[in-house]
C-alpha cells in the first residue's frame, strides 16, 4: 500500500509542472471573436430594434428560439419578428447599443457568445437603459453565420437613461 502512495505522489509531483504550464496558457475566453460572428450579433440586435424584419428574418433561422429580458415564454422566429415589428410601429427606436464584455467559445462551425449588453431605447418619447447578460449561440451555415438562439436577461431594472 505505501509503494501505491509513493508512487502517486512521485506521479503528481512529476505532473505539477505541466499543470502550472497549461493553466497559464491562454483560453478560449481570451481568444479573438470572430468579427464575422460580432458583426452577424450587432446586425441581428439594430434589426430587432429597428424593426427590419427582412433583415433580422435573413439572420435567424426557422428553428430560432429565444429567451428575451423578461420572464415571458420561449420566443419563435415567429414571435420575434412579430416584437420587432411592434416596437417599431409604437414607435420605439434604439439609441444606443454597447457590448461591454464578450467571450466566446468556437466549437466549429459553432460559436457560443457570453457577455454583457447595454442597450438604450426610446419609447413614448421616454428613454430607458436595459443593462444584462447575454448568451447567444451562431452556427455557420452554407458560409454565412445564423444566429439560432440568444438568451437575455437584465441585471438592472430599466431605469431612465441620463445624457452623456
Amino acid at each position: 500500500m505505501r509503494t501505491i502512495q509513493q508512487g502517486t505522489v512521485a506521479l503528481a509531483l512529476a505532473l505539477l509542472p505541466a499543470w502550472m504550464a497549461a493553466s497559464t496558457m491562454p483560453t478560449e475566453e481570451t481568444a479573438m471573436v470572430d468579427p464575422e460572428v460580432l458583426a452577424a450579433r450587432e446586425a441581428a440586435w439594430r434589426a430587432y430594434f429597428g424593426g427590419d424584419v427582412e433583415a433580422l428574418g435573413g439572420l435567424l433561422p426557422p428553428e430560432f428560439i429565444g429567451i428575451g429580458m423578461s420572464d415571458g415564454p420561449f420566443a419563435s422566429l415567429r414571435r420575434t419578428l412579430s416584437g420587432a415589428r411592434e416596437f417599431r410601429e409604437r414607435g420605439g427606436r434604439l439609441v444606443r447599443l454597447e457590448f461591454p464584455e464578450t467571450r466566446s467559445q468556437r466549437y466549429g462551425d459553432v460559436v457560443v457568445l457570453y457577455g454583457r449588453y447595454e442597450a438604450v431605447i426610446e419609447t413614448g418619447g421616454e428613454e430607458q437603459t436595459l443593462r444584462g447578460r447575454l448568451t447567444e449561440l451562431f452556427v455557420r451555415r452554407d458560409g454565412k453565420w445564423v444566429h439560432p438562439g440568444w438568451h437575455l436577461d437584465l441585471t438592472a431594472t430599466p431605469a431612465p437613461a441620463t445624457g452623456g
